[in-house]
């Protein structure tokens, strides 16, 4: 089975516009190019990846299990490309990079472009991870810099808050919650599917339940966001998850979203200082970052908005 990663970057596009000229804008294509490469990948799978509906171009369940697996390959893919590139320009210096989520969320596509233009001695080599996991290998001095979602500070380490991402409480599509209780005792006592203690979102969620509450109803615990969107889909539980991601599943009639205030979770760019002050080219490639997250109107679904202080 012959699959190209160009048709997958289709396949991720649509399912996340759910219309095929905004994802052929994305490409910088043509609808009918768009078309074309879906066809073929139907064709090659097997599988009808999308149902065209009045509320756009819907995944099918079929589409819906193998969306997660294409994000995979596409990061895979990422990392591997800036491998290689470092392995064979070995005279080069190399900066170790940590990303807790899709490089185009994060901006690295423009981002890469100015560091191969700007700083044309250095190959980036990129490393997918969660948030816990990048910030300790940047202390360890396994990662020159990473991004983090929330995250603690600490003496040793330079963290630069570039934005925001929204996260809210999602239910299945078939549960009657449309409001969450205020009390935290009938809170807790909802079934939630409950972060790992790696995910950012476990603070957030222990936080919002009652730190010191021993009592929470935990029906199942997730790894990731694609994890907790399965589970809650399926009728396990109420679950958080990324407000964009939630949006589009909602859309779509998989889960609901459930009424409440938006809970923010900031994003930085983390390194060690004794390193940011010593490598020239950490430091400018925090200057291209901070330039690259300050323009407008950037395609991404996290908020260049910055909180006044941590919430993790």
């Amino acid at each position: 089975m012959n699959i190209q990663v160009d048709k997958l970057r289709s396949f991720v596009l649509i399912a996340e516009e759910r219309n095929l000229t905004k994802a052929a804008e994305r490409r910088f294509s043509t609808p009918a190019a768009v078309s074309a490469q879906i066809r073929q990948l139907e064709d090659v799978t097997g599988l009808r990846l999308f149902e065209r509906t009045s509320q756009g171009m819907l995944l099918t369940e079929a589409g819906q299990r193998m969306l997660p697996l294409a994000y995979r390959v596409i990061g895979d893919l990422e990392e591997f490309k800036s491998t290689a590139k470092a392995v064979a320009s070995s005279t080069r210096k190399r900066l170790l990079l940590g990303l807790n989520a899709l490089p185009e969320l994060l901006k690295m596509d423009s981002i890469l472009k100015a560091v191969s233009a700007s700083l044309p001695d250095v190959s980036p080599v990129i490393k997918t991870s969660n948030s816990l996991a990048i910030q300790e290998d940047v202390f360890r001095r396994q990662l020159d810099a990473g991004f983090v979602y929330g995250g603690r500070d600490h003496p040793e380490l330079y963290r630069e808050e570039l934005g925001h991402i929204d996260v809210t409480v999602i239910a299945p599509a078939s549960s009657d919650i449309e409001q969450l209780p205020d009390r935290l005792g009938e809170l807790a006592s909802l079934p939630w599917v409950f972060p790992a203690e790696h995910c950012p979102y476990h603070q957030m969620l222990k936080k919002m339940l009652g730190d010191d509450n021993d009592q929470i109803h935990v029906v199942a615990t997730s790894d990731d966001e694609y994890s907790t969107l399965a589970m809650v889909r399926s009728g396990m539980g109420l679950g958080v998850l990324e407000r964009q991601l939630a949006t589009a599943s909602a859309a779509r009639g998989d889960i609901q979203i459930v009424a409440r205030d938006r809970m923010k979770l900031p994003i930085y760019l983390v390194a060690r200082k004794d390193r940011y002050e010593s490598i020239e080219e950490l430091a400018l490639f925090f200057n291209l970052v901070r330039e690259h997250w300050s323009i407008r109107g950037c395609n991404t679904c996290l908020s260049q908005e910055k909180l006044d202080g941590v919430l993790i």
